[in-house]
């Protein structure tokens, strides 16, 4: 078997269609689609059974009780037989016909993962826009080469997406590469950040398979996320991890992720409370800054880099010295009423 697709399914029956009709589609023949149900309180246990009824010589179904998408990726891992495995998620849908010539490029560099350009699909305004690979493309990189490359995974978004990459599966086996079960959110960070740091052969090429789709409704564009700050600190943590125990340590790195956390991460999570939750806003907004992600974050980057008259800067130095009440201020009335 070439390549095995893994598809989490879960309250998407109005796309599982074209997701999995654009995987039927490609013209590689030697694949197997893994259809995960977690336990999806809609129609989609019964359009899995009925694919896999129309389909069974490509199509294997299992149905779990819900327990999120890093145990249902897990799952379909272990049922992989793939040379390589790519994770697509079941509201996304394949460019016509490029599956092959991504597969292709995989063996001809011999990677333990690629990664390439993609599109997303606003479904508002039917909008594609297109995002090119992180990395310089059909450049093969060891891993003394991702070492460096890793110190801005971070601020350049290298790790953002599962789906951008395939995967060699002996690969992720040998290296004991799962997601990570205790998040619910934001679980394909650490992952790829793992992955990237054990690889030893790695090329990025520009062939967008994906399209991305950009959804209201979806668990990050939710007006308020509960615990966001518990699934945010989890992420930091464990990437801290792997690459500590991956890679050479480069105070690069440590800056890049510092200043990724106190320029986007501290925002997105001071948005969430205080244009959700209002009450708890002062409480929330000093447990962030006394944590240790944001102590941390500090100490790493010299927020004086990027100094300016905005308030948003100045909320930041007021978080920086734990003026809380300066801050609070700050983010009440102005940054996010």
């Amino acid at each position: 078997m070439k390549l095995s697709y893994i598809v989490p399914v879960y309250k998407v029956e109005k796309y599982l269609e074209e997701c999995v009709e654009s995987i039927l589609s490609q013209t590689m023949d030697d694949y197997e689609i893994i259809l995960v149900d977690d336990g999806s309180p809609d129609n989609c246990p019964a359009m899995c059974d009925a694919y896999a009824e129309k389909h069974p010589e490509k199509i294997r179904v299992v149905h779990r009780e819900n327990s999120g998408p890093s145990k249902t990726r897990n799952v379909g891992l272990s049922m992989a037989s793939g040379n390589y495995v790519f994770f697509i998620d079941s509201d996304d849908f394949l460019k016509e016909d490029r599956i092959k010539e991504l597969y292709e490029k995989a063996v001809e560099f011999d990677v333990d993962v690629l990664q390439t350009s993609y599109y997303s699909f606003n479904e508002n305004d039917g909008k594609e826009t297109f995002f090119e690979a992180s990395f310089e493309t059909n450049k093969l990189l060891t891993h003394t080469d991702l070492e460096k490359e890793l110190c801005f995974a971070s601020s350049k978004r290298r790790i953002v997406f599962a789906w951008r990459n395939l995967f060699k599966r002996e690969f992720l086996i040998k290296n004991n590469i799962a997601f990570k079960e205790e998040l619910r959110m934001v679980e394909e960070v650490p992952f790829n950040l793992e992955a990237l740091s054990k690889a030893e052969r790695f090329v990025a090429v520009d062939i967008p398979v994906l399209c991305y789709r950009i959804r209201e409704d979806s668990l990050q564009r939710q007006k308020y996320v509960p615990d966001y700050d518990k699934w945010l600190y989890m992420q930091w943590s464990l990437k801290l991890k792997h690459y500590s125990e991956n890679c050479t340590p480069s105070q690069v790195f440590y800056e890049d992720i510092a200043e990724y956390t106190v320029k986007s991460i501290f925002p997105m999570l001071l948005a969430n409370i205080y244009r959700n939750r209002p009450e708890e806003s002062y409480e929330v907004l000093k447990r962030l800054g006394n944590s240790e992600m944001m102590r941390k974050s500090f100490a790493d980057y010299d927020i004086n880099k990027f100094r300016s008259k905005s308030l948003d800067w100045l909320m930041t130095w007021f978080a920086n010295r734990k003026l809380y009440t300066f801050a609070h201020l700050i983010c009440k009335f102005v940054l996010y009423k």
